[in-house]
């Protein structure tokens, strides 16, 4: 029988969140349902985050672990490793949960006897808040075969009309706003391999592979602290194309080596073809001429990746902008398509 109060593990990795980690304790703190233990892992900081964790620890649900620093996802696997309650939950330290977050989802992940419970999040800027829904349903609950068919390989990318949205193709991506029953993931680790920004990512592939019970819940669990699009940092990143082909080429052994099927990888081959808005919108902020950024884009939609993303495309599901958009992908027109990125990229910072 389950338990009438199970223990909720709460890991947060700290790094210099001076600015934010009291927001987000107070949000653990004062949970409507109180049977949490706090695991905060000081991940080396070099402001006030210690001290600020050490005004916590007169609650006896707190522990507060010192390391030098080892990045957030060896500070992830250890406060896993840590955890003793039946159900696991992972916070960043500049984010905050709803106060009734996790009264809700054990209270589901009770009753439907599930693996793991996603709520919804909502993106915090400066002055507004965004919610993001990630299912076109106020509640599902799906056996092993669904959780496969409809959360599982959405993970390797969108198909038919899922296309729709290109927005949602890593919405499901992230492990903050999801609860995992400790038997689906404490044998797991975060950084086993090269996956840069998919950590997350592949830790939700791992974890949701095995996953015999799922149910979403449409109200928003997590707050997202997110920057404001004007002001994000515009760095050029020089390695962002080879890494992320590095990490596709990961999927697919990890396709084949799982026998996942055909719709997997072509999942994975339109998340591949999409790619391309965050890889076009990184070479805007390259020192080059639109002529150079244009024959940069040129290069990688040559690659054999990208002809047969685009070759597999199904573009009727996309509107008039994203169908223009992925056309001139297609047919590898760089500098019509580096126009269209300059467009993109002032629509994204008036968001």
């Amino acid at each position: 029988m389950p338990s009438l109060t199970p223990r909720v593990s709460l890991v947060v990795p700290v790094y210099n969140a001076s600015a934010y980690v009291r927001q987000c304790l107070d949000s653990l703190t004062q949970q409507t349902y109180p049977h949490v233990e706090i695991i905060c892992i000081n991940d080396g900081s070099t402001d006030d985050s210690l001290h600020i964790l050490m005004e916590y620890i007169h609650d006896p649900r707190v522990q507060v672990l010192d390391q030098t620093n080892r990045g957030c996802a060896f500070s992830r696997t250890r406060g896993l490793g840590m955890a003793t309650g039946e159900y696991i939950m992972f916070i960043d330290s500049d984010d905050w949960l709803d106060l009734d977050a996790i009264r809700i989802l054990v209270e589901h992940a009770e009753r439907e006897r599930a693996d793991a419970v996603m709520g919804t999040y909502v993106r915090e800027y400066k002055g507004r808040s965004l919610p993001k829904k990630i299912f076109d349903a106020d509640f599902l609950s799906f056996d092993a075969d669904e959780t496969k068919r409809h959360v599982h390989r959405r993970l390797f990318g969108l198909v038919g009309e899922e296309l729709a949205h290109p927005e949602n193709v890593d919405a499901l991506n992230s492990n903050c706003f999801t609860l995992y029953h400790r038997d689906l993931v404490k044998h797991l680790t975060f950084g086993a391999g090269p996956y840069g920004t998919f950590n997350d990512l592949y830790f939700q592939i791992e974890a949701l592979e095995n996953c015999h019970r799922f149910v979403y819940i449409d109200y928003p669990v997590y707050h997202y602290r997110k920057t404001d699009a004007g002001s994000m940092s515009s760095a050029y990143k020089r390695d962002l194309v080879s890494s992320r082909m590095q990490f596709f080429h990961i999927l697919m052994r990890y396709i084949e080596k799982h026998h996942l099927g055909e719709e997997y990888m072509r999942a994975l081959y339109n998340r591949i073809a999409l790619s391309m808005i965050g890889i076009g919108l990184n070479e805007l902020a390259a020192p080059k001429s639109l002529f150079a950024q244009a024959d940069s884009l040129k290069q990688v939609l040559r690659q054999d990746e990208y002809k047969q993303a685009y070759s597999q495309m199904e573009l009727q599901h996309f509107d008039v902008k994203w169908r223009t958009f992925f056309q001139l992908c297609k047919h590898e027109r760089t500098v019509p398509l580096v126009l269209m990125l300059h467009g993109v990229d002032y629509l994204r910072k008036r968001v």
